[in-house]
């Protein structure tokens, strides 16, 4: 969580969060991980990119405020918790409801988690795309992940497909278009 302004208004400058927040749902605490270089409110976004970082750009546009055309990269902590699990066999372009995708990784034994993230769709600072769907999958030599049955749990379009190992580090996410 970043950006935004506790000042009067949608984009006053002069209230500019520029703290970066991570939540974590097991304690229900925020931990602050990052402070932003410059005031990011109107029009500002954060984006999740395929290596794990967070991009965080944009602001401005409204009522006489700077527009920053520049932009920070962040590495959030999960990536320098140990070595990231690696996705080694290819990945289709295009996956259907209820599909099975087999998935090669040296890694197979230690991952605990798979998901979809969606691509952001952010405007004035709010991604009214996000969506996490955890997928089901077995471990062997390989991982086998069952696609989400249905549209109602991840509606078609492009995603980033993760592994996850035990210590909660991520691979970097292969892309594809779910339909």
């Amino acid at each position: 969580m970043t950006g935004g302004t506790s000042g009067n208004g949608f984009n006053n400058p002069v209230g500019g969060i520029r703290n970066a927040e991570i939540w974590n749902p097991a304690t229900g605490l925020w931990s602050l991980v990052s402070y932003s270089a410059v005031v990011r409110i109107y029009h500002g976004a954060a984006l999740l990119l395929p290596d794990g970082r967070v991009l965080y750009t944009g602001s401005g546009d409204a009522s006489g405020s700077t527009d920053e055309k520049n932009y920070e990269l962040f590495s959030p902590p999960y990536l320098f918790k140990g070595p990231r699990p690696v996705i080694t066999g290819a990945v289709p372009g295009r996956m259907t409801y209820g599909q099975t995708l087999k998935l090669e990784t040296p890694d197979a034994a230690s991952i605990t988690k798979v998901t979809l993230i969606r691509f952001s769709s952010v405007t004035h600072a709010f991604d009214q795309g996000a969506r996490l769907v955890p997928l089901q999958f077995s471990n062997g030599k390989s991982l086998t992940i069952a696609m989400p049955g249905s549209r109602n749990l991840a509606p078609p379009g492009p995603y980033m497909l993760f592994i996850v190992n035990a210590d909660g580090v991520p691979s970097e996410a292969r892309i594809l278009l779910l339909n």
